[in-house]
């Protein structure tokens, strides 16, 4: 490199063989984040603390009621002690929170020797934030599914759907990656019938189901030999002169000239009250406007919706019962009203550094919630 004398070359190309080498061991690169859950807190949790191996994309979720570093460090021993301790601990909450964390830790193991990493670091920078992204949309998705508010449960479950899940940047699922095997889930993961595995109690019944279990080979005759005149599926006969019709419902007639005003495919327009496979009360059209009305449980959506704003969903998700006309609403009211986490309700100030965020005038401290990431800049302040 221009104007580096040799030693400083040599000492430059140390230091990025030594970054090389940790980037591609495990337990190399570890970073520690901390998601803010303070809108909807759970059983006294207010925070997710997340910890991914940087090579393996390995995760572990864990609730924190504050993210003071003595929880935070107690939460990585217990991490540390399973699977091992990275050499570098990063944390995009800032270094002064690492070293307080590394300082915590160095007081009940006196052996472990960490360092900090830059707060800032282009090569895992994103995959934490992507890792925090697919996380926070799994554990919506959970909570919608078992109609509960208990994230601080569900980031269990998350935890191993995440981990068990295949990841495109090391083309295979972090758990394959630090264990060398996909993960099982018991019986369900074998080629045994779930119909049968729901009935079995103990480890006799097991040996019994698979000792008297007939072979694929005798159990299943080929094709050919039981009906060897049926013809297969996936080479279905031509059609015959006799039957111009078949397979019609297939192959369907292209259109005619005649039929120029057929509606486009990427907008077609919403089932009439004549032909619908929804009731017009949850979907109305003006005819004279050619403006939609859309209901959505209890409510309808206030004012009206063109074609191109919406698309229409195969199944039918709501029955007349479901729907009122009395009463309109805003798609932010109704979007909050269904969700499953009560809306954002994300709180951050502005404060300048001066006032340190111990006034009423600040949002955070107003509200009796810490500030985040995305108050006043990161900017030291007494309310964290």
């Amino acid at each position: 490199m221009r104007g580096m004398s040799e030693k400083e070359k040599e000492t430059h190309d140390k230091r990025c063989s030594c970054a090389s080498n940790h980037q591609q061991e495990f337990a190399s690169r570890g970073q520690v984040d901390l998601v803010d859950m303070q809108s909807m807190p759970s059983n006294g949790y207010k925070w997710i603390m997340v910890y991914q191996d940087h090579l393996t994309k390995f995760c572990v979720l864990r609730p924190i009621r504050s993210k003071r570093a003595v929880e935070v460090a107690a939460q990585l021993l217990d991490i540390f002690l399973v699977i091992g301790a990275p050499a570098i601990l990063q944390s995009d909450n800032g270094t002064e929170l690492t070293a307080n964390i590394i300082s915590e830790l160095k007081d009940v193991w006196p052996t472990l020797v960490l360092v900090h990493g830059k707060p800032r670091h282009p090569q895992s920078q994103g995959s934490v934030e992507r890792a925090n992204g697919d996380i926070k949309d799994m554990l919506v998705a959970w909570l919608a599914d078992n109609h509960t508010q208990d994230w601080a449960t569900g980031i269990k479950f998350v935890q191993f759907y995440k981990n068990s899940s295949h990841h495109s940047g090391i083309k295979r699922s972090p758990y394959s990656a630090l264990f060398g095997s996909e993960a099982s889930v018991g019986l369900t993961t074998s080629s045994l019938p779930f119909e049968v595995l729901k009935n079995l109690e103990t480890e006799e019944d097991l040996l019994a189901l698979v000792l008297h279990q007939p072979s694929s080979e005798s159990s299943d005759p080929s094709p050919t030999e039981s009906n060897p005149q049926t013809p297969s599926e996936s080479n279905p006969p031509a059609p015959s002169e006799s039957n111009p019709q078949a397979h019609s419902e297939s192959n369907p007639p292209a259109p005619s000239e005649s039929n120029s005003q057929a509606p486009s495919e990427s907008n077609p327009p919403a089932p009439s009250e004549s032909n619908s496979q929804a009731p017009s009360e949850i979907l109305h059209r003006d005819v004279e406007t050619d403006i939609y009305t859309i209901a959505v449980k209890a409510d309808i959506l206030h004012g009206g919706y063109s074609r191109n704003q919406f698309d229409l969903c195969p199944q039918r998700l709501l029955t007349e019962e479901d729907v009122s006309l009395d009463k309109a609403v805003s798609l932010r009211s109704a979007v909050i009203e269904q969700s499953a986490s009560g809306g954002q309700g994300l709180v951050k100030c502005s404060c300048a550094g001066s006032t340190k965020c111990k006034t009423n005038r600040c949002k955070c401290y107003k509200a009796k919630v810490l500030c985040n990431s995305r108050c006043h800049s990161s900017q030291s302040c007494t309310n964290k």
